[in-house]
């Protein structure tokens, strides 16, 4: 299975991430251990939102960030609030399994609203506006 991460929009550094990327990209204080504290159904870790932003070096004018499912659905997040949002992707070493949202999963700790658990995520796109969930 080969897990991909596209990041597009408002930023200077667009590009995909494979898992191994990722999994790289999951260190010090990005990285958060036992997600299954932020959500009992993804026991894991996870990299901190934030830094894969980073990372792709969003311009002034990005307010949110979407992200993207498999699918068609996505939710929507300012960048303050992805600064303490984790992407679950790991399990015992490998890619978070299918069962649990993976390979990759959004997690929303300060939202009840469980509709920004946003599983199999494949891409993240910065933009200059809120969009409803979708």
């Amino acid at each position: 299975m080969r897990v991909m991460l596209r990041i597009d929009g408002l930023c200077d550094a667009p590009g995909e991430l494979d898992w191994r990327a990722l999994d790289a990209l999951c260190d010090g204080e990005a990285c958060v251990d036992h997600t299954e504290r932020l959500s009992a159904k993804v026991r894991g870790e996870g990299v901190r939102l934030s830094s894969v932003i980073a990372r792709a070096r969003p311009r002034a004018n990005a307010t949110h960030v979407l992200v993207h499912d498999d699918g068609k659905y996505f939710a929507c997040l300012s960048i303050a609030d992805a600064a303490t949002a984790v992407l679950a992707h790991r399990a015992d070493g490998q890619p978070l399994p299918d069962q649990s949202g993976g390979p990759i999963r959004l997690l929303v700790p300060q939202s009840d609203n469980a509709c920004l658990s946003v599983k199999r995520v494949t891409r993240l796109e910065l933009v200059d506006h809120a969009e409803p969930l979708g």
